[in-house]
């Protein structure tokens, strides 16, 4: 018993011994966390600091590049704040700095920041920074995200428009107005790519448009005359051709580019396809493709006034007026009736120094189509532009295209000029502001009247009415101002 006494006190002062060591140890592990955690705060507190004040200096930057600069050092001090990279990014976006911005969003995707509308700025900038294959691979990538932004399918969209993939890009573009029903250009858009592939739909389409937006009445009614037409013809070919014309018509090319080669590739051997594939060619911008299928339209039908008329175009435009005007003659006898060869016979005329002959063909064409204002105009705006017979045959001419249109800002224009010219400053200056009334937006009427003022001596008014023709975009509004204001 007395050993087992022995030996429970032994036991117990080993323990006391051993729980003072360890509370030895204790103490100096605290101690040393302590220090540690002291050494860290010293550390830690001025990065987090210095963190704070970069994003202070950031919303008084006077640059984007600043803005950007600031935003990344606080997103790299302050842990919590990773955000920051992606604003960094949007910075740098405004910045144009687009290859900084891509790698402010490349960092924001690594911390798992980048947000829906991060993803669409993503992608700008590679468009912006002319890779557009890069662009569509992040705007792609963006949509497998989840609750991506719907900017996505209007960009992917305008990526496959541009790549002249135009199913794909209507694809997209129908999922945007699904959610952008209120977009008129959006439907205009998705419109014009349907008429390739779905033109009821495409009509559909157009029409939303034109409700939304009323300035789109003229092209929507354009396009829709085209698609009725179209659709009353059996041949694949030559419904692809009427729809092409009319996207020709509204100034869509590379859509009217695509309609007639599908018209190419129903029948071959359709002449007028082929010439009408060679205008489009050249109105995108390759010339010798629109010599090679005009050639190829002549030789498989020599007859067809649409053929010929085409190929005066072409030679017109490489500035070869004879072989133009030989053409437009051929158009001309094949369809004796249409006013248009005669009006391109007197351009062709005038470019060649004719003057009576040019003048001739314009009036010629004003006796096939008696009341329609447009070739009346022509005749007027021949008169004005080489300062021939303003007075017995410009101004009755430009007349008669008011009275035809009496709402049509242009054929009120055109008068004032001729009366300009003619030095009725009086009439000129009244019939110029009714043109004005009609639409308040036509710089011709706008340069025509500061014209008038300048006759007249009155500089102040010259100039208030040049400075708005400049701005619309008139340039010879711009060199008047130089010429009369230095």
């Amino acid at each position: 018993m007395l050993h087992d006494r022995g030996a429970c006190r032994g036991y117990s002062l080993i323990q006391i011994l051993v729980s003072g060591y360890n509370t030895n140890m204790l103490h100096n592990a605290l101690r040393v966390i302590f220090v540690l955690s002291l050494l860290l705060l010293a550390i830690f507190v001025p990065v987090v600091s210095s963190g704070y004040s970069e994003l202070e200096q950031a919303s008084t930057a006077s640059s984007y590049i600043e803005v950007a600069e600031h935003y990344g050092s606080a997103a790299r001090r302050i842990p919590w704040r990773a955000d920051l990279y992606e604003l960094a990014g949007h910075a740098y976006y405004h910045a144009k700095e687009y290859s900084l911005a891509d790698a402010a969003y490349q960092k924001a995707l690594q911390v798992n920041v980048l947000s829906a509308e991060g993803w669409v700025a993503w992608g700008d900038v590679n468009y912006l920074n002319a890779d557009p294959q890069r662009a569509s691979e992040v705007w792609a990538q963006a949509l497998e995200q989840e609750n991506p932004s719907d900017q996505l399918y209007s960009r992917l969209s305008q990526i496959y428009d541009e790549n002249a993939d135009y199913p794909k890009a209507a694809q997209y573009l129908q999922k945007y107005v699904a959610m952008h029903s209120d977009g008129a250009s959006a439907h205009y858009r998705l419109g014009l790519l349907l008429t390739l592939s779905d033109p009821n739909k495409a009509l559909s389409e157009l029409n939303s448009a034109s409700q939304l937006d009323p300035r789109l009445d003229s092209a929507v009614r354009t396009l829709g005359t085209a698609l009725n037409l179209a659709s009353l013809k059996d041949s694949t070919s030559e419904r692809f051709v009427i729809i092409g014309r009319g996207l020709g018509l509204v100034e869509e090319w590379p859509l009217a580019h695509a309609a007639f080669e599908e018209a190419v590739k129903a029948d071959g051997k359709n002449a007028e396809a082929l010439a009408w594939l060679g205008e489009a060619n050249q109105q995108i911008g390759s010339p010798e493709g629109g010599s090679v299928a005009l050639d190829q339209a002549l030789s498989l039908n020599p007859k067809s006034a649409t053929v010929r008329g085409l190929r005066g175009l072409y030679f017109q435009r490489a500035g070869n007026f004879r072989e133009a005007l030989a053409e437009f003659q051929s158009a001309a006898k094949l369809e004796p009736d249409n006013p248009a060869w005669r009006v391109s016979m007197g351009e062709a005329h005038s470019k060649l120094g004719d003057l009576i002959r040019a003048l001739e063909a314009y009036q010629s064409a004003t006796t096939l189509v008696p009341d329609d204002a447009s070739y009346w105009r022509l005749l007027a705006i021949f008169c004005a532009q080489n300062n021939v017979n303003i007075k017995d045959v410009g101004i009755p001419a430009a007349q008669k295209a008011v009275i035809l249109a009496q709402e049509d800002t242009i054929s009120f224009d055109v008068l004032g000029w001729l009366l300009l010219l003619d030095a009725r400053h009086e009439e000129a200056e009244r019939i110029l502001l009714r043109a004005l009334e009609l639409d308040s937006q036509n710089a011709s009427a706008y340069l025509h009247l500061g014209m008038v003022y300048l006759q007249e001596e009155d500089r102040t008014a010259a100039y208030d009415q040049l400075i708005k023709a400049r701005d619309l975009g008139n340039v010879e509004a711009g060199v008047l101002l130089n010429q009369y204001f230095p």
